[in-house]
């Protein structure tokens, strides 16, 4: 793991990404994690970054090296900006990572069966709740940054980067870069997810629904 957190690698929007120290910790068990974390963290947790000092924790287990790049991503994008939003914090990490998997949640997603799309305000907000609110959270967080990088056009999320790496002021920041703001995104973003996102998650729900029915009959 610490030859893995050593290597070199090339982060979205980051140009040139400074190299430092950090304390990587390995908590043999989720109750240790939960004791090294303060139970700031939820349950389902397996890693956690903390900007201020380099330090990354990771609950022992078969996925810890996936865990290990999203927290490097936390890392490498905190020492880079002022400030972001937890939307944006948790969905480039994933994106950094490669965390594709995470989309699939939005294939049986049931506010988008209904043709509703979460606001990014709630989106932040259940990061932090029960992991199955959490993992919608994560595909939207994702699906979000992700539509931020194809507004960038050849330079992804360099051009973001650099304003946030400026200003506290995410508007502001999205002013600057995609003449947009804040609100103005996130509903160019909803109407995106429903859009790409929407006909999947009916398909998926309706293949569900009547596999229980024929279950049920049977």
């Amino acid at each position: 793991l610490a030859e893995m957190a050593d290597a070199e690698r090339r982060w979205p929007g980051l140009t040139d990404p400074s190299d430092y120290r950090i304390q990587l910790v390995i908590a043999p068990s989720p109750s240790v994690f939960d004791s090294i974390t303060r139970g700031r963290l939820p349950g389902w947790g397996a890693g956690a970054a903390f900007p201020a000092t380099n330090t990354i924790v990771l609950v022992f287990g078969p996925e810890m090296h996936q865990v290990l790049v999203h927290e490097l991503a936390h890392l490498a994008l905190r020492r880079n900006v002022r400030f972001v939003p937890r939307w944006f914090d948790e969905g480039y990490a994933s994106r950094a990572a490669g965390e594709w998997k995470r989309l699939d949640a939005l294939r049986i997603n049931w506010s988008l069966v209904l043709g509703r799309a979460p606001f990014l305000e709630g989106v932040s907000r259940d990061l932090r709740l029960g992991a199955a609110r959490a993992d919608a959270a994560y595909a939207f967080a994702t699906a979000a940054v992700m539509m931020l990088e194809r507004l960038g056009g050849d330079r992804g999320l360099e051009p973001l980067v650099t304003q946030l790496g400026s200003t506290s002021d995410f508007d502001a920041a999205l002013r600057a870069t995609y003449h947009v703001t804040l609100d103005r995104f996130e509903e160019m973003w909803r109407k995106d997810v429903r859009r790409r996102y929407g006909w999947l998650a009916m398909a998926t729900s309706f293949s569900i629904f009547w596999s229980v029915v024929g279950g049920a009959v049977v």
